[in-house]
């Protein structure tokens, strides 16, 4: 069972994971997760190569990886869409928010005028530390229509003020530009506040929860759930008309839960 296994998936095609198959126990976790529906070959827009992409865990979002560059699904739809939406992206001037995993290294490798920015509270925006620009998305110091694409990836939840955030980012943008972003969207028509500042201090309305946050191992603090009226409220602050993408297509390895990507454009020539 053993050998017809492994050389059944060669004979299909999974050259792609030849570097498992060298590994006994690697190679035995893959055949089990075709056995048991786990697994399926598909072409990854990340790593733009036939793969097989393999659910690790029982939570989509973050387990069902391309066992090629280790993608996850929200990553491959940002790619997905940029390629599909913008296929100019990469003579695009771009900036991205607190960039993290595989497709923000795809996009610093292919963009020519790529501009990475995180956030630290101890450092004015616009100084360059640890070699990577410091920005604060609810007032950047980029010039007025002055980007082409604004890309985040599940950082709009953990902004305390998003309405001033989506207002500097249409600041931002040329005519014509846009916002492209993923973010979770929960199935309930309001949005729900977790936490909010006040007087400088953070006031919780729900128990604290933490997603990580590749600068800082306390992780950062989940200030809204999104809900359906998201892009009616990035209209009423920045005039940004918002399109919301949603994805299930196990070729290109998307599935899972919150998987959205949404386009908040600024209106002028497209």
């Amino acid at each position: 069972m053993w050998e017809f296994g492994i050389v059944d998936m060669w004979r299909k095609g999974i050259r792609g994971c030849y570097h498992v198959l060298r590994h006994p126990r690697w190679a035995a976790a893959l055949l089990r997760a075709f056995l048991t529906g786990r697994a399926n070959r598909g072409y990854c827009t990340v790593c733009r190569q036939r793969t097989v992409f393999v659910e690790h865990e029982a939570w989509l979002r973050d387990f069902y990886q391309c066992e090629r560059c280790h993608s996850i699904p929200r990553q491959r739809a940002l790619l997905h869409v940029l390629d599909g939406q913008f296929p100019k992206w990469r003579d695009c001037t771009i900036h991205e928010s607190s960039p993290a995993g595989a497709a923000s290294i795809v996009l610093k490798r292919d963009c020519r005028r790529y501009i990475e920015s995180q956030f630290w509270p101890e450092v004015a925006p616009g100084i360059v530390h640890d070699g990577v620009r410091c920005e604060n998305l609810e007032a950047s110091t980029f010039a007025d229509a002055s980007l082409d694409l604004v890309i985040t990836q599940d950082v709009l939840e953990h902004v305390l003020w998003p309405d001033r955030a989506f207002a500097d980012i249409a600041r931002t943008l040329r005519l014509g530009g846009c916002h492209v972003f993923t973010v979770p969207i929960y199935e309930r028509d309001q949005t729900v506040v977790r936490a909010v500042e006040q007087n400088g201090a953070i006031n919780h309305l729900e128990p604290p929860d933490f997603h990580g946050n590749p600068i800082d191992p306390n992780g950062s603090l989940v200030v809204r759930e999104w809900g359906r009226d998201l892009p009616e409220y990035i209209h009423q602050h920045s005039g940004m008309v918002t399109t919301v993408l949603g994805f299930r297509d196990r070729s290109l390895g998307l599935d899972g839960e919150f998987l959205h990507v949404l386009i908040s454009r600024k209106a002028g020539p497209t």
